[in-house]
């Protein structure tokens, strides 16, 4: 595996802790409930809180982007007419809460799940805006999944097709067949000789057809071994590993 996607792995995992609650609450600056929105033909609105945790007064931007996943797990966001968010920017008094309504202005996709984020962005003050020379200074940004289900039966697979090791830490590189998406929220690894298995939290997400390089902390000279990939979707998946490539 070329060392790129180390870091790559490393950086999605540290971004996507945030979203393994009920709630965003960013350094206590902001809340956001509830973390994930799920759409639906049956289900084409909701809504979402969010709170200013702040002792100021602070603006937000509400945006919803389309969100896609390449094969060297980068993020990719495009901007959307699909799915709404209402109101799009708004100010909130220390304690306020304001909430926005999330709506579907499409059907959704007969056979495979459609994918989003909706960020919100805490906006400069005008006097913070005075001070800068050019440009809008966005103090805070943080993005929730937003799904809409397929019309047909939802499925998801989690293969793993190979693995790489970097000093010390495995990768194995895992693919979604099905057609909807994979969220892992924990990784076991099982070496030989061990009683217990180590445990990492995760929060990963694989979307419909892409692959994700899972770090899996090893011992000093494992690589084999069992991994355990816990999923919200698919419960718990086992893996046994043979020496790393």
């Amino acid at each position: 595996m070329n060392e790129r996607y180390r870091w790559k792995a490393v950086l999605c995992t540290a971004f996507l802790l945030v979203f393994g609650g009920c709630s965003i609450s960013a350094e206590a600056q902001v809340s956001i409930s509830p973390v994930r929105v799920d759409l639906s033909d049956q289900r084409s609105k909701t809504v979402v809180q969010i709170s200013n945790q702040q002792d100021t007064t602070a603006s937000y931007q509400v945006e919803v982007v389309a969100w896609s996943q390449t094969d060297t797990q980068r993020e990719v966001y495009s901007p959307t007419e699909e799915i709404v968010a209402v109101p799009p920017l708004f100010t909130l008094q220390p304690g306020q809460e304001q909430i926005v309504r999330i709506g579907m202005l499409t059907e959704a996709d007969p056979l495979v799940e459609r994918s989003y984020r909706m960020f919100v962005t805490e906006l400069a003050s005008p006097q913070e805006q005075e001070q800068q020379t050019s440009g809008v200074n966005m103090r805070l940004r943080l993005g929730i999944p937003v799904f809409v289900a397929p019309n047909a039966p939802p499925n998801a697979t989690l293969d793993h097709f190979d693995s790489e090791q970097v000093d010390g830490q495995l990768f194995m590189h895992l693919r979604n067949s099905g057609n909807t998406h994979v969220r892992i929220s924990e990784v076991q690894y099982l070496g030989q000789g061990m009683e217990e298995p180590r445990t990492e939290s995760a929060a990963i997400y694989i979307l419909s057809g892409q692959t994700a390089y899972v770090p899996v902390e090893l011992g000093d000279g494992d690589d084999k071994g069992k991994v355990t990939i816990v999923t919200d979707t698919l419960g718990s998946v086992e893996y046994e590993l043979s020496a790393a490539n």
